[in-house]
């Protein structure tokens, strides 16, 4: 007999393959349970509902990513041009996994949808702390006259744009020097 922490992985799992082959609304709690091989008690014992295990299935994809860009930006003495490189480091190894592992262009749009809304909370967070400690140590030069919190966003959802411009940097290079000239036009290190 399976230990409850088997089981609930094992849900897990099987979600996860589900909803990244179908997307959210066409995945049944049904298609997870044949996954699976459990009983729906085993199911509802675990999640109250669908919507509550595709929100654990985006978690646990996302922990990876999260804690390392969370390691880069609480490392002490990092300037920007370092803080940028790493984290391009981690985007591309990310992108890849994204791309050959999930097959994320493959994905159901919703799964997409989520994936990303998901990152860019996860980011957030450790982005604007990271602007907070900056500025009281007075490394920020200069910045837009908003919080924290909004100029993260601001960072996040501008590189989005840089990153996925029609005109599609060659090289790490070229996308850390547009990632660099976009942040330096809301904040200066």
């Amino acid at each position: 007999m399976a230990k409850r922490g088997e089981t609930r992985e094992k849900i897990v799992a099987a979600a996860t393959k589900v909803f990244f082959a179908y997307g959210f609304e066409a995945t049944s709690v049904k298609m997870i349970l044949e996954e699976a091989d459990v009983v729906a008690g085993s199911f509802y014992h675990f999640f109250p509902s669908k919507e509550a295990l595709f929100e654990a299935v985006v978690e646990n994809f996302l922990t990876d990513y999260s804690g390392q860009i969370s390691g880069i930006l609480q490392q002490d003495g990092l300037g920007m041009e370092e803080v940028t490189d790493r984290f391009l480091d981690v985007f591309i190894k990310s992108t890849k996994v994204y791309s050959e592992v999930l097959q994320g262009d493959r994905l159901h749009w919703t799964v997409q949808s989520a994936l990303r809304d998901k990152t860019f909370q996860t980011m957030a967070g450790p982005i604007a702390a990271y602007l907070a400690k900056q500025e009281a140590e007075g490394t920020i030069k200069k910045k837009l006259d908003v919080e924290a919190e909004t100029l993260a966003w601001l960072l996040i959802r501008g590189s989005e744009a840089v990153i996925h411009s029609k005109k599609k940097p060659k090289n790490k290079a070229e996308l850390k020097k547009r990632l660099l000239e976009y942040w330096g036009t809301l904040v200066e290190f």
